[in-house]
């Protein structure tokens, strides 16, 4: 009769604070934000820097750097309950005409999904700014989101109604032009 063994590959796992310094090639799995990272392993073993690098998924919170513009993917943020002007992100116009902006909206039970468009001004004062949801208070969620230019410098805003809840907004930035 022959001998069967079933082997089982482990990986690491826990609250991402606890993630230790994984081997070379050794996957873990941070349970609280569910993000995966990979040993780089040590520098006799040919590894550029010591330590571990994140496999991004969607629940990856990243940064782009292209030239002068900086890509914001799966970035989440509070807005805090009956606030005005909250700035959620900003850009240069002298470098990016035009952004694309995808979020959910989170506030109690209520959630909002959509869809947000800036398209920066000419003269750097805001002029020619549109976008999608201008103005726009969704009743369930009580957010208002608008925008401004100043010197260039587009910023892209969220107001909030009282509610006694903060919000939470998840949201990727794409340049359009």
């Amino acid at each position: 009769m022959a001998i069967v063994q079933v082997s089982r590959i482990t990986n690491r796992k826990g609250l991402a604070e606890n993630l230790p310094q994984l081997a070379g090639a050794e996957l873990g799995w941070a349970i609280d934000e569910r993000r995966l990272y990979i040993g780089n392993g040590t520098l006799q073993d040919g590894a550029p820097v010591i330590g571990n690098t994140e496999i991004l998924t969607e629940f990856s919170t990243i940064t782009l750097q292209q030239g002068t513009y900086v890509r914001e993917n799966g970035v989440q943020r509070t807005l805090l309950d009956n606030t005005a002007s909250q700035v959620i992100s900003t850009f240069d116009a002298a470098v990016i005409r035009a952004v694309q902006i995808n979020y959910t909206i989170t506030r109690g039970v209520n959630t909002r999904t959509g869809l947000y468009t800036i398209v920066a001004g000419t003269d750097s004062s805001g002029t020619g700014l549109t976008g999608n949801d201008t103005g726009y208070q969704n009743a369930s969620t009580g957010v208002t989101f608008s925008q401004t230019e100043t010197s260039n410098i587009v910023s892209w805003l969220a107001s909030t109604t009282s509610t006694g809840t903060n919000a939470t907004i998840s949201y990727s930035i794409t340049r359009l032009d």
